[in-house]
């Protein structure tokens, strides 16, 4: 009961942590780019009461965006929750393309059926466990749709800061949110506290980060990602 509070807490502060890191590479990126001030565009925005599109962004800022946020989180973590709980209590079901095999385990045996189903067998015969996802803490890990985590990592990319420059680097994954990733990393070019990858295959990510150049200016990297 302990560990499954402690996985919904992670997943709802984690999630929370993941949009607000999003929002702060967002926000930077328009600041370094350079979002320039228009005089014209000010005014009409404050004077124009006829744009649908100016009223659908004031009706939309009325609500309060952070709870909006939460509650997406709450609400993806627990679907992602009672997801995971119910593949933890699935049958292990081992392809061995219709063979049977029975491995001894000391004074019980392991048994593969043709089928795939693996049950633990007393010397008798009798079943005394049918193996689950849960029994096997490497596919469980495998399985979870959130959590804390460390995985190293190489990168390769660019960043534009003060100029643009092409770099490689080494990171920490630190927290996984379904398909995304939260990570820290270091390149030849700056120190990135705050990374977003967006996971492609199994070992690859394309990352985003946003961090500090050696020469004190904001960067903005993207590349691509290979864990260990």
């Amino acid at each position: 009961m302990l560990k499954d509070i402690i996985m919904i807490l992670s997943g709802i502060i984690g999630g929370y942590i993941f949009i607000k890191v999003r929002q702060k590479i967002v926000n930077q990126t328009k600041e370094v780019v350079g979002e320039k001030f228009s005089l014209p565009k000010f005014l009409s925005g404050m004077t124009n009461v006829t744009s649908s599109v100016g009223w659908a962004k004031d009706i939309y800022s009325i609500f309060n965006l952070r709870k909006v946020i939460i509650i997406g989180v709450i609400l993806s973590v627990a679907c992602g929750y009672s997801y995971y709980k119910g593949r933890m209590g699935a049958p292990v079901n081992l392809n061995l393309q219709g063979k049977e095999v029975t491995i001894k385990l000391n004074e019980h045996f392991l048994k593969i059926e043709k089928n795939g189903d693996t049950k633990v067998l007393d010397k008798d015969g009798k079943v005394l466990k049918i193996i689950k996802v849960k029994d096997i803490p490497e596919l469980a890990e495998a399985l979870r749709p959130y959590g804390f985590k460390h995985n190293l990592f190489v990168t390769a990319g660019g960043s534009i800061g003060n100029n643009v420059k092409k770099e490689a680097g080494i990171g920490l994954e630190w927290f996984k949110y379904f398909k995304y990733n939260l990570n820290s990393f270091i390149t030849t070019a700056g120190l990135y506290p705050i990374g977003i990858g967006y996971n492609i295959t199994e070992n690859f990510d394309l990352l985003a980060g946003l961090g500090i150049g050696y020469e004190g200016d904001k960067r903005i990297y993207i590349g691509g990602k290979w864990k260990f």
